[in-house]
């Protein structure tokens, strides 16, 4: 599965070049960085539903037709599902780190 992370800043935390005063805690971009090694090692979305410890779910609200994952009790990863047209494979696509209580 492709996974694509669209926001900048999450993407310098998943590569570790993340500079100067971070939004996150140190801990919280590890947990992030395991989060989305995770998602790269599994090869379909169905996949992602059968591990319970992320809690893959469909949103709603103003986050309608989005998905999260959990990266630890509070944070959750914020993504979107979209179809390769060619290759007919899952595409996640990561748009957003929140914390799920705020």
């Amino acid at each position: 599965m492709r996974i694509t992370i669209e926001n900048s800043y999450l993407d310098a935390i998943y590569r570790e070049v993340d500079k100067g005063k971070s939004k996150y805690d140190p801990v919280i971009k590890k947990k992030f960085r395991k989060t989305i090694l995770v998602l790269r090692a599994l090869k379909s979305l169905a996949e992602v539903r059968k591990i319970k410890g992320l809690n893959f779910e469909a949103l709603k609200g103003d986050f309608k037709g989005k998905y999260s994952v959990r990266v630890d009790i509070k944070y959750r990863i914020i993504l979107r599902v979209e179809k390769d047209r060619i290759l007919v494979e899952d595409i996640l696509v990561i748009e957003d780190l929140t914390n799920h209580y705020q």
